[in-house]
């Protein structure tokens, strides 16, 4: 059996875990929160709130996000 239910698992298939600020757009509206892992926001030019990667630079970045998808 899944340690996640199904539901959880269709909707964020790769257990992500979000990294933005709770005012996001993705947290904030309903829409968001139902499509952010599917629709990445970058193709509809949207721009995400989130403070966790002020100060780092490209590299500390690609390397949080390499251990999100390690996860």
């Amino acid at each position: 059996m899944a340690d996640r239910p199904l539901l959880h698992r269709i909707h964020n298939p790769s257990n992500y875990e979000c990294g933005c600020d709770p005012d996001c757009w993705c947290r904030r509206t309903m829409i968001g929160r139902l499509v952010k892992w599917w629709f990445p926001a970058r193709l509809f030019r949207i721009r995400h709130k989130n403070h966790v990667f002020d100060g780092m630079t490209w590299d500390e970045i690609r390397e949080w996000k390499r251990k999100q998808q390690l996860r």
